[in-house]
């Protein structure tokens, strides 16, 4: 099942989901429903990545993943 994620950070940026981009900062995006490692790629960030266990996301609620410039 697909759920809904919006990762924030100060710039627009792609978002790597697993190690693979996925979709891009400040905006809403689908992934698989499980556990997934979520990173900004190269961009000096805080934390580096986050592991969420993403589940009960609606397009309209999706899952807020925050990441904070260095």
């Amino acid at each position: 099942m697909d759920q809904y994620v919006k990762v924030t950070f100060h710039c627009r940026c792609a978002v790597l989901v697993d190690g693979v981009e996925a979709g891009f900062t400040n905006k809403i995006f689908q992934v698989e429903t499980g556990k997934h490692v979520f990173d900004l790629g190269t961009n000096p960030c805080n934390p580096t990545n986050h592991t969420i266990d993403v589940c009960n996301t609606l397009p309209d609620k999706p899952l807020v993943i925050i990441f904070e410039k260095v």
